[in-house]
């Protein structure tokens, strides 16, 4: 016998997605708002989703014999539930507003826009992974079922999300934008920062081509968001030895008209 959907059986083709709704995803770890990020090159603080990700396929066209023709000839079976990360973002800037300094923020990857199974990055180092189709469809009855899981330790802000730096902007000489400036002010809300950054990315369920022709059933599209919580016993350290880089040659201490602003 040999496998196929056939358009002439659609009708018989239904898709089911969970979550029905996009929504800001649980964490299973130490604070469900989010993942916090790590120190260093440490990994113990994760990002483990709680929230069931399926794309389902139920497939009705029974076998009818006799006559037993197409598409009820038992040889229908799924096209292929699939799930595909379509776009990845992230808060483009915010403004301080002990400054009222407006910072741009940057450093986000690029979706996969897969097409099969798989494992991708939706930031670093919390990836996606796709499990499926698994088939459970005999005689042209039967389901048939694509899994997303999302994990991964949460890599310090500052290594991916453009922080100032010397080449960019050096620290203030008398340290007064410590906590304040790009990602790590951003969650800092003693300076009026948002608090959590939210990474929101999109993820497009659909049914995969029949034999004969695109699927019909129209696919959904769902924003997903994902908090990451600042670590700010990291903070100081990075500060510093920016501080450092950008001022440890210098051979006078600056005048007041030569302070950034």
């Amino acid at each position: 016998m040999g496998v196929r959907a056939l358009l002439a059986g659609a009708a018989g083709h239904s898709m089911t997605v969970l979550p029905a709704a996009g929504a800001t995803l649980t964490n299973a770890g130490a604070s469900a708002d989010g993942g916090k990020e790590n120190i260093g090159s440490a990994t113990s603080n994760t990002f483990t989703m709680t929230e069931i990700m399926t794309c389902t396929e139920t497939v009705a066209v029974p076998l009818i014999s006799p006559p037993g023709t197409s598409p009820n000839d038992g040889l229908q079976t799924d096209a292929g539930p699939m799930i595909s990360i379509t776009n990845i973002s992230m808060p483009p800037s915010w403004t301080v507003p002990a400054t009222s300094k407006t910072e741009s923020l940057s450093g986000i990857g690029t979706a996969a826009n897969n097409t099969s199974a798989g494992t991708f990055t939706i930031f670093p180092d919390v990836k996606l992974t796709i499990t499926g189709p698994i088939s459970a469809v005999v005689l042209g009855v039967g389901t048939s079922v694509t899994t997303a899981t999302i994990t991964g330790p949460v890599t310090e802000l500052d290594d991916w999300v453009v922080p100032w730096t010397p080449s960019d902007a050096p620290p203030l000489f008398d340290g007064s934008d410590f906590g304040k400036a790009r990602s790590s002010g951003y969650g800092n809300t003693k300076v009026g920062g948002p608090g959590i950054f939210y990474i929101t990315f999109t993820l497009k369920f659909y049914l995969n081509d029949f034999l004969d022709g695109p699927s019909p059933i129209a696919p959904q599209e769902l924003d997903f968001k994902i908090g990451v919580i600042n670590n700010y016993d990291n903070d100081k350290d990075k500060y510093m030895t920016a501080y450092e880089k950008a001022y440890s040659s210098l051979t006078k201490v600056p005048e007041l008209s030569e302070w950034q602003t």
